[in-house]
C-alpha cells in the first residue's frame, strides 16, 4: 500500500508538503502520462502549468490542469482511498480569468462530480502563498533583492493580494486530510496587502530602498479585492498563524545567509 503519492513534489509546495507527510511516492510531471496507480492511502496533485509568465503554451496548460488529474484520479477511482486533494487556485474566483484559472476550475467541476459519487475529494484554493523558498521571479523574493543588491524590478504599487505563509498552507492540507475534510476549501489570511504595503515592509526589514519603476499593470487578471473570504478551512480547528512581516524576515534572513 502506497501511503502518499505526490505529483509536483519538487515545486515550493510540493517540496515542504513532502517533508511534513515523510513517506511520499513522488510521480515526475513526465510520469502522469504512463504511471498505472497502485493502490495507496492519500493523493495530492500539486504539479501545474501556466501560473508563471513564461508559461504561454495552451496545450501544456490544459495537459497539466486538466488532462493529468484527470487521468489519476479515473485511476485513483477504483480504489478505496483516504483522500484525493487537487490544489487549484484562487484566481478562479477572479472577475479576470486567463486560461490557467479556467483550467483549474473546469478540473474543479470534474472533481465535484467524483466527490457526488461519495469519493473524498479535497479542493484546495490557496491565495499568494510566501515564505522560504517562495520562487525568485515572484514579487517578495524580487523585492528583497532589490533592496539587497540594487536590483531594478518593474513595480505595481496597488494590487492587492492575500499573503500566507508556507508553513500554514502545508499545516492546513495536513490538517483537513487528518479530519476526512470534503469539498473546497479557500486558504488565506483574510488580510489583503497592496504591493505598496509589502514594499515598505521589505524596505523596513532591510534597512534598504528597492530599486523600482514604477508602471500601470503587469497582469491584467490583477486584482483590489484579492482577499480570501471564506474561511471554511478554520472550522477543522487550523488557523493561520505567520504574519506577513514574520514571513519577509524570515526570507531576509535566509537571503544574507
Amino acid at each position: 500500500m502506497i501511503e502518499n503519492y505526490v505529483t509536483g513534489s519538487s515545486g515550493f509546495l510540493g517540496k515542504r508538503l513532502s517533508a511534513e507527510l515523510k513517506k511520499t511516492t513522488p510521480i515526475p510531471h513526465k510520469e502522469i502520462s504512463t504511471i498505472t496507480l497502485k493502490p495507496f492511502n492519500c493523493f495530492y496533485f500539486l504539479s501545474a502549468y501556466g501560473n508563471m509568465v513564461s508559461q504561454t503554451d495552451n496545450n501544456k496548460i490544459v495537459k497539466a490542469n486538466v488532462l493529468d488529474p484527470l487521468r489519476m484520479i479515473k485511476q485513483a477511482s477504483k480504489f478505496d482511498f483516504k483522500s484525493f486533494v487537487f490544489i487549484s487556485s484562487s484566481a478562479v474566483k477572479l472577475k479576470y480569468q486567463t486560461m490557467y484559472s479556467r483550467t483549474k476550475k473546469a478540473t474543479e467541476e470534474i472533481l465535484l462530480a467524483y466527490a457526488e459519487k461519495g469519493f473524498p475529494i479535497i479542493i484546495i484554493r490557496p491565495y499568494s502563498i510566501t515564505g522560504e523558498g517562495e520562487q525568485p521571479q515572484r514579487l517578495i523574493p524580487t523585492l528583497i533583492r532589490s533592496c539587497l543588491t540594487g536590483e531594478q524590478m518593474k513595480f505595481v504599487p496597488d494590487a492587492v493580494h492575500d499573503f500566507i505563509d508556507i508553513e500554514d498552507i502545508v499545516e492546513a492540507i495536513t490538517n483537513l486530510v487528518k479530519n476526512r475534510a470534503r469539498g473546497i476549501f479557500e486558504l488565506g489570511t483574510g488580510i489583503g496587502y497592496t504591493n505598496q504595503q509589502v514594499l515598505e515592509v521589505v524596505e523596513d526589514v532591510t534597512g534598504k530602498k528597492a530599486n523600482t519603476v514604477i508602471v500601470n499593470k503587469m497582469r491584467d487578471y490583477d486584482s483590489k479585492d484579492w482577499v480570501c473570504k471564506n474561511y471554511r478551512a478554520r472550522s477543522f480547528g487550523w488557523l493561520p498563524l505567520k504574519s506577513l512581516r514574520q514571513s519577509i524576515q524570515e526570507m531576509v534572513k535566509l537571503q544574507i545567509n
